[in-house]
């Protein structure tokens, strides 16, 4: 019976501390509303000062000190600090505000979460030092309890600090994927199945060189360097390096290397699993996943890093064609050349010489309209040496001058309903939509075609009748 009684006094006790702690915070004016709301800075510090952080998150102790050489992590692993996250604890630590004192000698710290709290800080530096402890959050959710370098006094702090501090190992060790200098990148190898595709730069231009040398797509080449260079662990699975055949790196599924000089990157990527795909760093033991956008960057086929664009022209700035095609009475060759009037105020035309044969004035509409089709002409894939192309004998060779001294040349073939096309200077050979090369080439026909003369003018005879 009195067992009986001991406990129902302990519940009452309880309920009664835990209700005056609801009523003292749910009594406390809102921000904003007339209360005196003025706040103070917990801590008098400077981010600068703080060179050591010791977070103890859910029982998971991380320790981060700084060097000259910035942010390192010396518990539970000896590695590089991720240094966005570890700049954001010391500015938070800085910034933390106490919005007020709630007790300043609380008989019992388990009500407010802080007899053994979930987050615990300590942090050294030059000339400081200190400690903090977060608990439960207030029955409002606005606050949470607090204490501070060992004082008995509970205050308030926003409960946005929950977010700020909730901090594991892993969010704060660095998760780059890959370790190596974007600026000084010069080649980059990609493997997968037994094949493989190199390229290199040269300034700002990256070109393909194996195994057929080729341009390459500015816009996907630069989206896999930024992926490689941006991105982090997913989760990080192990760090041992031991059974990595567990993982698919027996056989890895895709590799990419990249170069600076002499320096190598290697990242290979292993099998994926429910949806997780397994990855390392060669030069390091770990295993981690990476997330969904880098693996759509590594699973694009080689083709998608070569140029698809036949023509690198552009329509305004082109001043001269010299198109020859395939003819049954044998090859016609055609100059087109943009001249301007002889009057100052006369625009441009574009004259149209078949050689050997008459000039005329291609319509306008219509010679915008091949220029647009040429443009338009790209590869939907690329073919390898063994595919029947045409290109022997092309269909329609174009030779184009722009831009004050560019020059290029392409040639296309066509075989049954398949067209085809090869710039001069590249060995890459482009499967072209059947559809577009037909549009073309009737833009073409429409150009060369000297435009039909006038109808003569009607005349009368004595009688007054027409002839």
């Amino acid at each position: 019976m009195r067992g009986l009684t001991s406990t129902i006094v302990l519940v009452l006790v309880l309920a009664g501390l835990g209700g005056y702690i609801y009523f003292v915070d749910s009594k406390r004016p809102e921000p904003g509303l007339g209360g005196d709301t003025a706040t103070a800075k917990v801590y008098a510090l400077e981010v600068d000062t703080i060179n050591e952080v010791k977070l103890t998150y859910n029982g998971e102790t991380s320790l981060l000190r700084k060097s000259d050489s910035g942010w390192a992590m010396v518990e539970p692993v000896q590695t590089e600090a991720d240094p966005a996250e570890a700049i954001s604890l010391v500015q938070a630590l800085v910034n933390l505000e106490l919005v007020r004192v709630l007790d300043e000698n609380p008989g019992d710290l388990a009500p407010f979460g802080l007899a053994a709290p979930s987050i615990a800080v300590e942090f050294k530096g030059a000339g400081v030092s200190g400690s903090l402890k977060l608990g439960r959050k207030t029955p409002t959710q606005g606050e949470m309890y607090a204490q501070k370098n060992g004082e008995k006094a509970v205050f308030l702090v926003s409960s946005s600090q929950d977010s700020t501090f909730n901090r594991t190992p892993f969010n704060l060790r660095d998760k780059k994927i890959l370790k190596f200098d974007r600026e000084k990148a010069d080649t980059l190898t990609l493997a997968r199945a037994g094949q493989s595709m190199t390229l290199a730069r040269t300034g700002s231009e990256w070109r393909v060189t194996g195994p057929v040398a080729s341009r390459s797509d500015y816009t996907t080449v630069e989206g896999l360097l930024s992926q490689l260079s941006s991105a982090n662990m997913s989760t990080l699975v192990t760090s041992d390096g031991k059974d990595l055949a567990k993982y698919g790196f027996d056989q890895p599924a895709m590799s990419v290397t990249l170069g600076a000089g002499s320096a190598k990157a290697v990242l290979e990527v292993g099998k994926t699993e429910g949806g997780q795909t397994y990855a390392r760093d060669a030069a390091r033991p770990l295993v981690f996943t990476v997330d969904t956008t880098l693996q759509d960057e590594l699973n694009k086929g080689f083709d998608a890093f070569r140029k698809k664009e036949l023509f690198e022209l552009r329509a305004f700035y082109v001043t001269r064609l010299r198109a020859v095609l395939d003819a049954p009475g044998g090859p016609k060759t055609y100059e087109l050349e943009k001249v301007r009037g002889e009057k100052p105020t006369d625009g441009e035309s574009w004259k149209v010489t078949r050689v050997g044969g008459a000039s005329h004035t291609a319509d306008a509409a219509a010679m915008d309209d091949l220029l647009a089709k040429l443009v338009a002409l790209k590869a939907d894939t690329f073919v390898d040496t063994k595919t029947k192309t045409g290109l022997d004998k092309p269909a329609l060779v174009v030779s184009a001058s722009y831009d004050e001294g560019k020059f290029e040349r392409v040639r296309f073939g066509q075989v049954g309903e398949e067209a085809f096309g090869s710039r001069e200077g590249e060995a890459v050979v482009a499967r072209i939509d059947k559809a577009s090369m037909a549009a073309a080439m009737k833009a073409f026909d429409l150009v060369v075609m000297p435009p039909e003369p006038a109808p003569a003018p009607a005349t009368t005879d004595k009688a007054g009748e027409k002839k």
